[in-house]
């Protein structure tokens, strides 16, 4: 088993405190992880659309300080069909993608749009061509960047966004295959979990992984500390903790040659890296399983 696989850095925990970025990146480290992600909006590297460069070379010069390969999440409210402020969404956009050059890395995770009330008047299909429009732009500049945007699947499913990247075009915007939201939408719209992850392999660039019990939807639960007893939503659990069927994920994406990034609730994160290694052999024992 060849893949990277890295922890996400979780922006709330983080909060801008590069200190305590330095600090979980070591935990990060110590227990084995070969990877990270970093979120944009948790390091305060963008601000009103515009890229702080020293900033950015202050996480690089943090980043640099570990062996560690990186990539980079969006703002989770960044989003091109939000017709409040669309021109800011895009400079948000392009200020992120030079972020990720500038720290030396080369992925950008973006949560794919959706369709905002201040939208009024424009229909689904308009908005998903706008989205298009302004990946295809947005896309050039990745790839003049060396970078590649990875749209993750939050609402729809992976075949949704298959087609969405192939309207894109563009080599440097594919898919990034968040398996358990993809577990939770199959759940809720009916359609076959493991055929989805097979249709869009050939699109799949990035990988996030975590656990949960297959009800309700990304992005919609009650508060976790009641979501959690209940096995509600989209809890960001350790692999093996829920019910995804991630051997068979696994051997679907046998393959793939990109980073797994394990993407937690900021709660696991506490106890230091003791428990994030116990976490990591165990997703490393069920890659080798599986593949």
């Amino acid at each position: 088993m060849t893949n990277k696989i890295g922890i996400n850095i979780h922006s709330g925990r983080i909060d801008g405190d590069l200190k305590l970025l330095q600090q979980d990146l070591r935990a990060v480290e110590q227990a084995g992880f070969n990877a990270a992600e970093i979120p944009v909006h948790g390091v305060d590297a963008v601000v009103n659309g515009e890229l702080r460069e020293g900033r950015a070379k202050q996480v690089k010069k943090i980043l640099s300080g570990f062996d560690l390969a990186y990539s980079v999440h969006a703002p989770d409210r960044l989003n091109l069909r939000d017709f409040h402020y669309p021109e800011i969404q895009r400079k948000v956009f392009a200020a992120s993608i030079k972020f990720t050059a500038t720290i030396g890395a080369r992925t950008f995770v973006y949560h794919e749009g959706s369709l905002m009330d201040n939208g009024e008047g424009v229909t689904e299909e308009e908005a998903r061509e706008i989205e298009v429009d302004g990946l295809i732009d947005l896309g050039r500049l990745a790839e003049a960047e060396g970078v590649t945007i990875c749209i993750e699947n939050v609402n729809s499913s992976l075949i949704h966004l298959t087609k969405l990247t192939e309207s894109v075009g563009e080599e440097s915007v594919k898919i990034c295959c968040d398996v358990a939201h993809s577990y939770l939408n199959a759940s809720t719209l009916g359609y076959d979990f493991l055929r989805s992850v097979q249709l869009a392999k050939p699109h799949i660039r990035h990988v996030h992984v975590n656990d949960n019990f297959g009800k309700g939807k990304p992005g919609v639960s009650p508060p976790y500390i009641e979501a959690m007893p209940m096995g509600i939503g989209d809890l960001h659990l350790p692999i093996g903790w829920g019910c995804i069927p991630y051997e068979d994920v696994f051997r679907i994406l046998k393959e793939y040659d990109g980073i797994y990034i394990l993407e937690l609730q900021e709660r696991f994160f506490e106890n230091g890296y003791s428990m994030l290694q116990e976490l990591l052999e165990d997703l490393r024992d069920m890659l080798e399983r599986a593949t």
